[in-house]
């Protein structure tokens, strides 16, 4: 799926099917990438809290960094997942529909 550092590919190089086959797909790709970098978040937030002596400013400043690495770092593999379900609940086929 991957092409270049963080370029995808459109179709897969092996059998030709598109990896978003309607317009919007991209869309759920987003969602699986946002809501696991929340969890990541919220959670490091309240470990934070609980377990140091770090102010609001410096958790703000700590975990607003992770958050936006994670989602660069990860947002392949994201994609990966949201392609992996798509073709589990329609299944892909070459003509994108």
């Amino acid at each position: 799926m991957a092409r270049g550092a963080l370029g995808l590919a459109e179709r897969c190089p092996a059998c030709g099917v598109p990896f978003e086959p309607e317009e919007g797909d991209f869309i759920g790709a987003m969602l699986v990438a946002y809501s696991v970098t929340a969890v990541l978040v919220v959670a490091g937030i309240y470990l934070t809290a609980a377990l140091t002596d770090l102010g609001p400013r410096e958790q703000l400043l700590i975990w607003c960094g992770f958050g936006a690495a994670f989602i660069v770092g990860t947002y392949r593999n994201m994609k990966g997942a949201w392609v992996g379900i798509l073709y589990a609940m329609t299944g892909l086929r070459r003509d994108g529909r």
